[in-house]
């Protein structure tokens, strides 16, 4: 019976779980909310009084409740399979680890009650994946995951065109009138569009309509990523469009000639690796930034400073960031920037949340 579960479904799109779960994604992939429902940062002075009212219960109103809603959803979906994923969570006990240590930082976290809640989101986001691979199979979760980046495609289309002031950035002079579609924030966009395009280069697709239909996607979603004006969702888009050729050359050839396939084009990347380095700042303005990618290298070196303070246990999962009311407040005006939320790094974010503990475990697990 549990085979018959994990079988590819031909009737997909008509499964109210779906479309539950489609829209459980899209939530997710909008991280901070989608642009539509926040407007009113998306302007010069914006982001700035965001800081400012990072304190004020009823700012984010909306986003908490639609927050509140999508994990209801979720544990819906997952109650009826609680038991297969229950043994699925015991049997990989390991990699749940870096939960646990999220859960334990409630104990010295700055915010408390934010550390707890939180966590309690990234116990219901892991056991939901979980719950995926119990409930389809893995072609399945891939179509699942076209499906959402197919909505999400259309949505922010529609942003760009008929609703500009929400679909293309408008918070400062960089990069004025990029995409950033539903979500919000161009870099977001690119980055959130690559992930949901993945799928669609291992996919099962049977009949030529489908086929034609995925190289549409392909297409339309890699127009949006170069529409971002994303400099990093263009290395990322890059590297991994490289991967998946190399990937699918490789499959088909004999081990020994894959081997030296693969062995020259590491050689060459690390050739590339040099020059890049060797002529860092040239390529960094070729990229329409500068040497310190948009202040990011300012950006670590004030928040390294701050995760020695904290170093072994860090402040907290997600208890750093608060405006001008935490320790954050001195990187923001460190930075001149009053709306800084994130440390565009996921390693340093890492350590200044949970330590260089957590760190550790996360480099173990993964």
């Amino acid at each position: 019976m549990e085979l018959v579960e994990k079988m590819d479904r031909s009737n997909l799109l008509s499964l109210a779980n779906t479309w539950i779960l489609c829209a459980i994604f899209l939530v997710f992939a909008s991280v901070y909310g989608f642009s539509f429902e926040r407007g009113g940062l998306n302007s010069f002075s914006g982001v700035d009084s965001q800081a400012l009212e990072s304190s004020d219960p009823t700012r984010n109103a909306v986003i908490n409740g639609q927050a509140a809603l999508t994990y209801l959803f979720s544990v819906a979906c997952i109650l009826p399979f609680i038991k297969p994923v229950w043994r699925e969570l015991r049997r990989n006990a390991l990699i749940f680890s870096v939960l646990g240590w999220a859960i334990l930082s409630v104990v010295w976290s700055d915010i408390p009650s934010t550390s707890a809640i939180n966590s309690m989101r990234m116990a219901i986001n892991l056991i939901l994946v979980l719950y995926l691979f119990e409930r389809y199979s893995a072609n399945d979760i891939q179509k699942l995951i076209m499906l959402v980046g197919c909505v999400a495609a259309a949505g922010s289309i529609l942003m760009v065109l008929a609703f500009p002031r929400y679909g293309l950035q408008s918070r400062g002079l960089e990069a004025l009138g990029a995409w950033e579609g539903i979500f919000g924030q161009k870099n977001m966009c690119g980055l959130e569009m690559l992930i949901l395009l993945l799928p669609a280069f291992f996919v099962k697709l049977t009949g030529n309509y489908a086929k034609i239909l995925r190289g549409g996607y392909v297409i339309t979603v890699l127009i949006i990523i170069a529409m971002t004006r994303s400099a990093g969702a263009w290395v990322v888009s890059s590297l991994c469009v490289a991967f998946v050729a190399l990937l699918k050359l490789t499959t088909r050839m004999p081990r020994k000639d894959a081997a030296v396939v693969v062995i020259a084009i590491a050689g060459a990347g690390a050739a590339a690796g040099f020059m890049v380095l060797a002529n860092y700042d040239t390529l960094m303005y070729a990229l329409g930034k500068d040497p310190t990618m948009t202040g990011r290298t300012v950006l670590w070196a004030g928040l390294i400073r701050l995760a020695l303070n904290r170093s072994i246990f860090g402040y907290g999962y997600l208890a750093f960031w608060r405006g001008l009311n935490g320790p954050s407040r001195y990187i923001a005006l460190q930075m001149n920037w009053l709306g800084l939320a994130g440390a565009e790094s996921g390693p340093l974010e890492m350590w200044l949340e949970l330590g260089i503990i957590g760190l550790l475990l996360y480099v173990a697990v993964f």
